[in-house]
Parts: C-alpha cells; sequence; structure tokens
C-alpha cells in the first residue's frame, strides 16, 4: 500500500537532483483586500505539515514571499518600499511527493511568472548585532539529555501563572523558542535550545540580524523576560527605563539578556550576501 507514495517521493526527489525545479501545480494570487479579517500573517502547510499538498499565506507581502523563496532573512533583501506594504493572499497546490526542499524554487518561479521578479545576488556590508558570553558569566542552566515529556492529564490550554504568563508544558517548550506578550511584556521560553537557534528568534525581534558568536554548541532552557520598545514587535512607547518604576522586569532586550542569561549584544559589521530586487510588479498577473 505504500509503494506508490515512496514512488512519488523517490521521483521528486530524482527531479530536485536533476536540476529542474519543480512548479506549483495551481496557484491562485490575489491583491489582500485591506479590512478584511485576519487570522494570521504568514504561510501554512506543505510537505512536513498536516496539509502536504496544499501552502496557504494569508496577508503577506512580497518581502516575505522573497525570503521564504532565496532563504534569506528580512534585513537581506533590498528592493523599493513596497516590498513591506503590498498584501497578498496566495492558495497555491503542490505537485504530489513534493519535499520541503523543493518549495523554495516554486515560490521562486510563482513570483518571476506573477509579480514580474527580478533580482541578484551582491556582498554588503550589513549592521548586526553580535552574540557573546557577557564579562559576568553564563547565566544559562544547560538541559538535561532525557527527553521532555508532559506529566499525566496535562492536555488542553496551559495555566496562567501569577504574572499572567501561561505556563507551558516540556513538550510545547521542546519545541521553542515561543515569545508571549502579556500586558506590554515579553517573555521568551524554551527548552533545548542551542545558542545559533535564539540568535535567529533574536534577529525576528530586532531590527539587525544576530550572529551566534559564543562558540556554544549546547542546549540550554532558556526563560528571558524584557519590556519590549516600540521598534519590537509586541512593543509600545515606554518611558526611559529610569522613570519607568523600580519593577525589575522592566528593562530592554539587551539589559535582561546580559542580566538574565549572562549574553551580551554588541553592535557590530559583518559582510553578508544578499538579494537585490532588480524588477517587480505590484500588481500580480491574474488568475
Amino acid at each position: 500500500m505504500r509503494r506508490p507514495i515512496l514512488v512519488l517521493i523517490c521521483a521528486a526527489r530524482v527531479l530536485a537532483q536533476s536540476g529542474q525545479t519543480p512548479a506549483f501545480e495551481a496557484v491562485s494570487v490575489k491583491p489582500f483586500v485591506e479590512g478584511t479579517p485576519i487570522q494570521y500573517s504568514g504561510c501554512d502547510g506543505g510537505p512536513g505539515s498536516d496539509n502536504p499538498g496544499q501552502i496557504h499565506c494569508q496577508y503577506v507581502t512580497l518581502r516575505m514571499l522573497l525570503m521564504r523563496a532565496y532563504q534569506v532573512k528580512n534585513q537581506e533583501i533590498f528592493g523599493p518600499g513596497w516590498l513591506d506594504t503590498a498584501h497578498f493572499e496566495i492558495l497555491a497546490k503542490l505537485p504530489a511527493g513534493a519535499i520541503k526542499e523543493q518549495v523554495g524554487g516554486m515560490f521562486r518561479g510563482l513570483l518571476a511568472e506573477r509579480f514580474h521578479v527580478e533580482v541578484h545576488r551582491e556582498a554588503r556590508p550589513l549592521s548586526v548585532y553580535s552574540l557573546t558570553v557577557a564579562k559576568s558569566g553564563l547565566k544559562l542552566k544547560e538541559s538535561s539529555p532525557r527527553p521532555a515529556v508532559d506529566e499525566p492529564g496535562t492536555p488542553g490550554p496551559p495555566s496562567v501563572g501569577k504574572d499572567g504568563f501561561p505556563v507551558l508544558r516540556p513538550s510545547i517548550l521542546a519545541a521553542g523558542p515561543i515569545v508571549l506578550y502579556r500586558g506590554g511584556r515579553a517573555r521568551l521560553l524554551g527548552n533545548k535550545v542551542k545558542l545559533a537557534r535564539l540568535a535567529e528568534t533574536l534577529t525576528s525581534q530586532l531590527d539587525h540580524i544576530v550572529i551566534d558568536e559564543t562558540g556554544l554548541d549546547r542546549p540550554y532552557d532558556i526563560t528571558l523576560t524584557w519590556t519590549p520598545d516600540s521598534t519590537e514587535p509586541g512593543g509600545h512607547s515606554r518611558p526611559a527605563l529610569a522613570e519607568a518604576g523600580s519593577d525589575p522586569g522592566d528593562v530592554t532586550l539587551f539589559q535582561a539578556m546580559e542580566q538574565q542569561l549572562g549574553l551580551r549584544l554588541a553592535s557590530a559589521k559583518a559582510q553578508r550576501d544578499v538579494i537585490v530586487v532588480d524588477r517587480a510588479e505590484r500588481v500580480p498577473v491574474e488568475n
């Protein structure tokens, strides 16, 4: 019974290795109607998900699609300002047996065909943050080698702690890092997190790429609490820390990293390969 599926998967791998990039079988691309209720912003489905034959992208920008197509970070894309302001909804059907490694190529084909996207790569010096161990020393707890196991009878929504943040189960923490927001505060949680993965999560929080330069490759259990400012997701305008009160948790992400984890974020310069958009149409080709 499993042989046809295996054959399809093997055929997809052969196609990928041959240099031929498969395309989506069918694609619907529509400008997102502003004012329409937004369930989420991003893409779900595809190989490895519960819906492997279809990808649905809602309220996505062309920058978000370029990130997925070329496997680059937000800060590594340069192009017109509308890359961040025009939003789209995409429904794409994948060919049978498609694998994760082929999805980027499918998105590149979609961008070329429907948005007439043309890009080139070049190296540019970018402002980044270097992640190192602080002078005060590392304060992280190394993870237990035992697998994460939930206590019996713990299905359903998590409980809420005294500080308003949910108490997440070990199986959820093991899939982290996860960033939560409550009452103007942010908390990053995760078990068995390597610092290279933490740097990726911090990159999504900040306006700079974070590069792990700690030289540490062990997994750690991480809890980090801070007050995001207006430049961060979940942030807001707030007074200077000196006027913000005596709450010990009212610290910036940079201060929290050093005080709670023994890690330091410092400004630096790094040469990075970037994507430069030479051409892109704001209005996609009709379905």
